[in-house]
């Protein structure tokens, strides 16, 4: 098999594993409260990759410059983006939320305009209208009662894709000054001690609950999925993709996460998956493909 098979079986998996992290964050959200299940889910992912920093296969170095981007990028991703993303999975099913992730692209390509320069041509820029219809209809049509979904939740979920999307955009930016498997375990470590520190403050975590839910083995198998195959796992499958794929593709391949996210909530959360969401789902994921494939000539 050769490297450029390989990434694309990277992506594919990866965007399963994305997919299906919806539907795991909100099993896990039945068992406990969304601090202490991110406060478990990135205490698990940093201890995991602890022992391969201690015998030095991946040496973490800081960066030569640009600390406020960094503290930029961390803000963003991890404390943003999964804080946000637990509290609106709390009112939304996981395909709607899967649904709005796949504007992430869109919502890159419009911070990367506004923080880093880059530039999109015409075609490119009527795309992302297209797909930003599509968000725009599934709040109007939720916010009209067809789907019943929570307004705030979807609110919630919108600023999530926000931050990560910033939160690629300063990858971008950092890319020259920092690896990605550094990059990777400050995330972690950011993760491990911001979410610990505020499920003790903000929710109460102690070594009674913790004891508790260490017994609940729905919740560990949950939450070890999340840890090793969605914070570690995608990093790395992201990370080894790029090195053989453009990332207009790889951003293509991505929005196969929607349709995973949208059929394990259909079939094992028994989620109603409407009309509306069909239409917003079709509006977002085509005027992704066509913003990075058909408008973008150096993707073909």
């Amino acid at each position: 098999m050769d490297h450029r098979t390989s990434a694309y079986l990277a992506a594919v998996l990866n965007a399963v594993f994305i997919g299906l992290s919806f539907l795991f964050v909100k099993e896990s959200l039945d068992a406990a409260a969304p601090l202490t299940t991110l406060a478990f889910r990135f205490t698990l992912a940093f201890l995991v990759l602890l022992p391969v920093v201690a015998v030095g296969a991946v040496r973490v170095r800081l960066p030569r410059a640009g600390y406020r981007d960094l503290l930029i990028l961390l803000l963003a991703q991890p404390v943003l983006f999964f804080s946000l993303q637990a509290y609106g999975l709390i009112s939304i099913s996981s395909s709607e939320a899967g649904i709005i992730s796949a504007f992430t692209p869109v919502c890159v390509g419009i911070l990367g305009i506004m923080l880093i320069g880059e530039r999109v041509n015409a075609k490119q820029f009527i795309c992302f209208f297209v797909a930003i219809a599509g968000v725009v209809f599934l709040f109007l049509m939720e916010g009209a009662g067809a789907g019943g979904a929570d307004t705030m939740g979807l609110v919630l979920t919108v600023l999530s894709m926000m931050a990560t999307s910033l939160y690629i955009v300063m990858g971008r930016r950092l890319s020259g000054t920092i690896d990605p498997a550094s990059l990777t375990v400050l995330m972690m470590l950011a993760g491990c001690v911001v979410f610990l520190a505020a499920a003790v403050g903000v929710e109460g975590l102690d070594l009674g609950v913790a004891a508790g839910l260490l017994g609940n083995t729905a919740f560990l198998i949950e939450i070890a999925y999340l840890a090793l195959f969605t914070s570690v796992g995608t990093s790395f499958l992201a990370m080894y993709s790029l090195k053989n794929l453009e990332a207009a593709r790889l951003g293509i391949i991505q929005n196969l996460s929607v349709v995973v996210a949208v059929v394990a909530g259909v079939f094992v959360l028994q989620e109603t998956f409407l009309f509306i969401h069909a239409v917003a789902s079709a509006l977002i994921v085509a005027g992704v493909v066509l913003a990075n494939y058909v408008a973008d000539p150096a993707a073909r």
